[in-house]
């Protein structure tokens, strides 16, 4: 089985490798290699993108491998240093992270292959405004998939800070999850903190404004079994309520089918209310091959950019399933994060060439049925 782990947002130059971590694979083993290398780094939230593999003898080499026998595994990787956020108990600042994933292999469950999913590490959310975040997992067998909230012992352990060693996550104040993946989350301060004084608010972009979320994704069988599960690990960051973030004008929407060998074009376009034109950027894309994955297409014109990219995956690429998460920016830093679920079918089937059209001429109004 496969599935993605979510990272947390660490310090590091891009390319740099760093600390080794374990991770315990459920079955009586561990793997002491795990290392994450920094890929990309934000200039404005000070994040980082990292990717997770194997560093042994001075070379790196990415994702994880392990066989099992059948049965019920959890695997889990643990940590320290997180971020103090909002939204823990008992005055508890740092938490020791612990993020699991569930497989069950063997019977019921022979070729069930996890389901896949991405979220940037920090997702802005405007202060004083209602505020929606879909959520997106694809699975390569077509499984239905149920998102839900994590618990605290999938997530957390306590590392002393909380009375009695025991630490309670809570989800973040007036925030709820559908079954979807659907986030709403309504900070208006009439609605989060009326009466409060300046910087005594529940959620502002002062004293509050670093959240968490941790949340599970599941594939079920129909009696509503859990199949397997992954987690999402990731950051809210509360920023001006003066600053709107820019918006997407048009990105594909639903599971994008591409097939091995054909070329898939995707164009996105974006607008900010500031006049100037916003920047559109890929966190993850499925590849650095360019001539597999090309986004360096970009084009603006005053307020608007439109994006493209070209997509050709191989052959190696064929069943698998990738959640691209898209993030447009303004000048003055804020974000709008989007993603794009896409599935690599490894029959080839090109798309159809355009129509031509025929009649009437082009211009012409139809005056008949």
């Amino acid at each position: 089985e496969v599935a993605d782990f979510a990272l947390l947002p660490v310090a590091g130059f891009v390319g740099s490798v760093l600390d080794r971590y374990d991770i315990t694979w459920g079955d009586g083993t561990s793997d002491t290699d795990m290392h994450h290398i920094v890929t990309s780094r934000s200039n404005v939230t000070g994040s980082t993108e990292t990717d997770t593999g194997v560093y042994s003898g001075g070379e790196w080499t990415k994702g994880l491998n392990h066989d099992y026998d059948n049965g019920t595994y959890i695997a889990f990787w643990t940590g320290s240093n997180r971020e103090g956020v909002s939204n823990t108990d008992s005055g508890a600042t740092h938490l020791v992270w612990r993020t699991e994933m569930m497989m069950r292999i063997g019977g019921d469950y022979v070729g069930n292959n996890s389901p896949v999913s991405s979220v940037p590490a920090i997702v802005t959310v405007q202060d004083n405004k209602t505020f929606t975040y879909q959520l997106n997992a694809g699975d390569r067998d077509g499984d239905n998939l149920t998102f839900r909230w994590g618990t605290i012992n999938e997530f957390f352990d306590a590392d002393g800070t909380v009375s009695g060693g025991t630490a309670t996550f809570n989800m973040p104040t007036g925030m709820t999850l559908s079954t979807s993946g659907e986030i709403k989350w309504d900070i208006r301060d009439n609605v989060t903190c009326a009466g409060c004084s300046t910087n005594n608010d529940a959620v502002d972009n002062a004293s509050n404004s670093l959240w968490l979320a941790v949340i599970m994704v599941e594939d079920r069988l129909d009696n509503g079994t859990a199949k397997s599960y992954i987690p999402i690990d990731f950051f809210f960051k509360i920023t001006d309520p003066s600053n709107y973030p820019a918006s997407f004008t048009v990105f594909p929407t639903g599971t994008q089918t591409v097939s091995v060998g054909s070329t898939k074009i995707f164009t996105i376009k974006s607008t900010d209310d500031s006049g100037n034109a916003p920047t559109i950027s890929v966190l993850n894309p499925p590849s650095d091959n360019s001539s597999i994955w090309d986004n360096t297409t970009s084009t603006s014109v005053d307020n608007e950019t439109t994006f493209t990219i070209t997509f050709v995956p191989d052959s190696s690429m064929g069943g698998n399933t990738y959640v691209v998460n898209i993030r447009s920016t303004d000048n003055a830093g804020m974000t709008r994060d989007q993603s794009l679920s896409i599935q690599i079918s490894s029959v080839v089937n090109a798309d159809p060439t355009a129509p031509t059209l025929i009649s009437p001429a082009n211009g012409d109004n139809v005056t008949l049925p």
